[in-house]
């Protein structure tokens, strides 16, 4: 059930996808880097929260798509707690 959840809480982040491997969630936004979603408020405040805990959160380009990694992850719930706070500030 806390895997359903944190799939809503990165679709409200804009992530199509993640991944928790070896202690750290890879979440990779939407493809298209020209949506709407990038000029948008949610993902200002996504922005300003991994600026807030730089050596947790980190936001980088990889393969031509842009990702967020959330360091010190033990497992889904952990994840979902990292997301609440991010998406704290987003709601």
């Amino acid at each position: 059930m806390e895997g359903i959840r944190l799939r809503w809480l990165g679709q409200r982040m804009g992530l199509e996808k993640m991944v928790l491997k070896k202690g750290t969630l890879i979440g990779t936004f939407i493809a298209d880097q020209k949506h709407g979603f990038f000029e948008s408020d949610s993902f200002n405040a996504v922005l300003r929260a991994v600026q807030a805990q730089p050596k947790r959160f980190k936001v980088y380009e990889k393969a031509g798509t842009l990702r967020i990694s959330v360091q010190n992850v033990k497992d889904v719930h952990d994840a979902k707690e990292a997301m609440e706070g991010v998406v704290g500030v987003v709601a």
